[in-house]
């Protein structure tokens, strides 16, 4: 049995009394007890409260510290993706090094490809040999042809590549040609630009000839004495594409060729020359009175690089295709 103090008169008397032995009053005990419930109840709900709130807390700490742990492995996750991914890109962010580099090179996260120079000097034959891989397309102009005609002739005047020159020149003859003009206004035109020309007043043939030219852009003729106009006058871009437009209207005129290779002549460039010169030669309707044609020319000729052309060109035409051409007379 317990003790406890008196509602009314404060003395202590029995839980379990049911008056108060001092003062009379009926349950002395009971507020008491009832106050020591509600205060357990209090108690009880403050220690659930702070139950429920270090729990909640606790969650909350485990739930930032599991977003902290993804995040994390998330970002682990991308480097490891970034590196798995850095050799494929590598490659492309390569960059060659250039041979004569003038800048200074700047420092660079990106990788230089290492390459062994290329040697400039290559044999004399190797740089003169026509490139065989480029076979005639549907696709190639008749001036890319005129060129191919032209590399073909580089070595040896062509002897070893005969069949290829004549079916280019055939391919050549079979393109597109331009719409003829007015052929009979235009020919009247370009004698008188010849007139000019044989007076040496080039100025004024160069004004007739393009006149011409433009009323019939179809004769090979035409562009020929423009071309070889140009020449005279120092024109040299102009003269050899005006020229080679000659030989894509009329790919086996001799003249054309020999007035190319004076281009080449004054462009410094003797094999280029050499090979025009060669190809006058082949196919020239008279071979004898082209060869007397250069060598007549060649003795006033006052451009070095042409005339060292020439005689390498007449001295070739002597030793193959003239001889050629007597072997074929004395067999008839």
């Amino acid at each position: 049995m317990s003790l406890t103090r008196c509602k009314e008169c404060n003395n202590e008397v029995s839980t379990e009394a049911n008056t108060c032995p001092y003062c009379g009053v009926d349950h002395p005990g009971v507020i008491e007890n009832n106050n020591h419930r509600r205060v357990g109840v209090i108690v009880l709900a403050l220690l659930f409260f702070l139950f429920l709130y270090f729990l909640t807390k606790h969650e909350k700490v485990d739930n930032q510290a599991t977003k902290t742990a993804r995040i994390s492995e998330n970002t682990k996750t991308g480097m490891s993706k970034v590196v798995q991914v850095a050799p494929a890109v590598r490659p492309i962010l390569e960059a060659p090094v250039m041979e004569d580099s003038t800048q200074p090179q700047q420092a660079s996260s990106v990788q230089l490809t290492q390459r062994s120079p290329v040697s400039q000097e290559q044999p004399e034959q190797e740089k003169l040999k026509p490139d065989k891989t480029k076979a005639a397309s549907s696709t190639d102009t008749p001036q890319i042809m005129v060129k191919r005609m032209l590399e073909y002739a580089l070595i040896d005047g062509g002897l070893s590549h005969e069949s290829e020159i004549l079916k280019t020149k055939l391919q050549i003859e079979r393109s597109s040609k331009p719409v003829k003009g007015n052929k009979k206004a235009a020919r009247a035109i370009n004698a008188e630009g010849l007139a000019f020309s044989k007076k040496g007043e080039f100025n004024k043939a160069v004004k007739m000839f393009e006149n011409a030219y433009k009323l019939d852009k179809s004769d090979s003729e035409i562009a020929n004495n423009l071309g070889f106009s140009y020449l005279k006058l120092g024109n040299i871009d102009s003269a050899q594409q005006t020229l080679t437009i000659a030989l894509t209207l009329s790919p086996e005129r001799a003249t054309a060729w020999e007035n190319l290779g004076e281009v080449f002549g004054a462009k410094g460039d003797i094999s280029k020359a050499v090979a025009c010169f060669s190809n006058a030669f082949r196919f020239s309707k008279d071979r004898s009175k082209m060869h007397q044609y250069m060598k007549k020319i060649n003795e006033n000729e006052s451009v070095m690089k042409s005339k060292q052309a020439r005689t390498k060109a007449i001295a070739w035409a002597e030793k193959s295709y003239l001889n050629i051409s007597k072997n074929t007379e004395l067999h008839k």
